[in-house]
C-alpha cells in the first residue's frame, strides 16, 4: 500500500508531541488566525516599522537556512571539497524550498533567466499569509520577500533585495516577487507603485 503524502513527508512522535520533516526539522503546525494574529499584533505594535520587521525577519531566516543547507549538502556530496556555488543555482533553490513545500508554505518556481543580472522572480502559490490575512489594497508578503532575498544573497554573495509586484492578497493570480540589486529593486517597486503592470516592469529589469 503506497505511503500517504503524510507518512512520507511528516514523523510524528506523540510521546514527545513533536512533529518533524523527513530530515529531521521540527515542525509546529498553526491555524490561519494564529498568522491573522500575529500580523495583527505585530502593526498594532510596531506600526509603520511593521513591514520592516517582517522583511529583516525573512532576511535573517534565508541567511540562516542557506548556511545550514551547504553544511547539509556538504555532508551528503563530499566533504571539504563540496562547494555549493559550484552546483546549479536552480538546483540549490528548489532543493532549499522543498521543505518548506512540504512543511505547507506553497508551490514556488524560479525564474533565473536573467540571473547573469543578478536577477530572480519567483512565483509563490498557495501562500497562507494571504490566505491568513484576506483582501489588501497593497502587497502584504513582506517576510517571503525578505526570506527570498536573503536565499539569493547568499547564493550570490551579494547583497540582494527583493519586492513582492503581485500578491494574492489583491487579487493577483499569485504571488510574484523580484529578487535583484537594490536599485533595481527600488525601481520595480517604484513602477509598481505607479501601476505599471508586473510585465512591463520585468521588461524593464531584463531587457
Amino acid at each position: 500500500m503506497p505511503s500517504s503524502p503524510r507518512q512520507t513527508f511528516y514523523k510524528t512522535d506523540p510521546t514527545q508531541g513533536t512533529l518533524r520533516l523527513a530530515s529531521g526539522a521540527r515542525l509546529a503546525v498553526v491555524p490561519l488566525d494564529f498568522l491573522r494574529a500575529v500580523h495583527v499584533q505585530l502593526f498594532e505594535h510596531f506600526s509603520d516599522n511593521c513591514q520592516d520587521l517582517l522583511y529583516r525577519s525573512g532576511y535573517e531566516q534565508g541567511l540562516q537556512e542557506m548556511v545550514q543547507l551547504n553544511e547539509d549538502l556538504q555532508e551528503q556530496y563530499g566533504g571539504g571539497s563540496f562547494d555549493l556555488w559550484q552546483m546549479d543555482a536552480k538546483f540549490i533553490l528548489e532543493t532549499w524550498w522543498s521543505l518548506h513545500a512540504q512543511a505547507g508554505w506553497g508551490r514556488c518556481t524560479f525564474d533565473l533567466t536573467a540571473l547573469t543580472r543578478s536577477i530572480v522572480v519567483i512565483d509563490l502559490e498557495d501562500n497562507p499569509i494571504p490566505a491568513a490575512l484576506g483582501h489588501s489594497e497593497y502587497p502584504i508578503c513582506h517576510f517571503f520577500a525578505g526570506l527570498f532575498a536573503g536565499v539569493v544573497s547568499f547564493y550570490e554573495r551579494a547583497e540582494r533585495h527583493a519586492t513582492e509586484l503581485e500578491c494574492r492578497a489583491v487579487a493577483g493570480p499569485r504571488c510574484r516577487f523580484v529578487v535583484a540589486a537594490g536599485g533595481d529593486v527600488d525601481s520595480a517597486e517604484g513602477l509598481r507603485q505607479q501601476g505599471v503592470a508586473t510585465a512591463e516592469i520585468l521588461g524593464r529589469l531584463r531587457p
